[in-house]
């Protein structure tokens, strides 16, 4: 489980998850949630966003512009996505806009994670 600003990786792709530190929508302190790249079939816009953990779990996040895609391929550009992360990723709550903070953000990759059965 990388940090995003120190990840190595150069793309996000479907089915790999963004953990946010906080809930955009609750504010600063309020747990993290999990986004998950998703294709959503529309060669009009890059890849989405989906909420795949607390209340809003199976909503759409974002469906990002074709300009996230890292060299025409159908993955989210790493460096695009730190470049635009004040756009994107922000709290919805109480008096303007504040940016959740990208430094403690993670990222796991589809292809390094496992379901871990407990009791």
């Amino acid at each position: 489980m990388a940090l995003l600003a120190e990840t190595g990786e150069e793309a996000l792709f479907v089915g790999d998850i963004i953990r946010l530190p906080d809930n955009y929508d609750l504010g600063p302190d309020t747990g993290p949630v999990d986004l998950i790249v998703f294709e959503p079939n529309d060669e009009e816009c890059g890849l989405g966003l989906l909420v795949i953990s607390g209340y809003k779990s199976g909503l759409i996040y974002a469906l990002l512009p074709t300009e996230s895609m890292k060299g025409g391929s159908r993955a989210i550009c790493i460096d695009w996505l730190r470049r635009e992360w004040d756009r994107w990723f922000c709290y919805a709550h109480g008096d303007g806009m504040k940016v959740m903070d990208l430094n403690k953000t993670r990222v796991f990759g589809w292809d390094k994670r496992e379901i871990v059965e407990t009791a």
